[in-house]
């Protein structure tokens, strides 16, 4: 199967302007929910677009996260880090960074006008897959850690969709269980 038989084309994925603030990102990601009612998947994403509609970045809900507690690009300095996230790990880094010391309500008020551009990752070059890319290779691009979703390109380099981990996922779990039935 091929990548584009996947994705989800750009014209279909929730997306906001460059001057869009992380209120507006909910917002939209709240528009499409309610359009697609109880039989549609919601975007858990956004595409950030430049004046010409073209792709700046995106803000996943990792961004997101980081955005509220900021905090959290201290330790990573945008990297991640391969640590044996022990328990006691990982509290010792909540309390040395003072994480989430103020309420989740605190930190939505004070989030809210956040500019997209501060909160969106801008992709790396192996963040892309072409359309014409077997999903085997997408699927290798998530297993090596890439920030998800995957961004497809057209024949031309242009971001012409968005690959999801989760619809890869579902095509997994189709293609098992009708394994099953041979």
């Amino acid at each position: 199967m091929k990548v584009k038989e996947l994705m989800i084309p750009v014209d279909q994925y929730v997306t906001v302007h460059k001057d869009a603030t992380l209120l507006d990102v909910f917002l939209a990601l709240d528009a499409d929910l309610k359009g697609k009612g109880q039989n549609g998947h919601a975007h858990r994403d956004v595409l950030v677009l430049d004046d010409n509609g073209e792709l700046l970045g995106k803000v996943t809900m990792i961004d997101i996260f980081q955005s509220l507690e900021p905090n959290y690009r201290r330790i990573t300095d945008g990297k991640v880090e391969h640590e044996v996230l022990t328990s006691e790990y990982v509290a010792s880094i909540f309390r040395e960074f003072d994480l989430w010391s103020d309420s989740l309500p605190n930190l939505c008020t004070s989030g809210k006008e956040s500019s997209v551009l501060e909160v969106m990752h801008t992709p790396l070059e192996g963040e892309f897959v072409s359309e014409d890319d077997d999903l085997e290779r997408a699927i290798h691009r998530y297993m090596v850690g890439v920030h998800q979703p995957l961004l497809v390109r057209d024949n031309n380099g242009k971001v012409s969709g968005v690959l999801r981990f989760g619809d890869v996922f579902e095509k997994i779990r189709a293609c098992m269980l009708g394994c099953a039935t041979r």
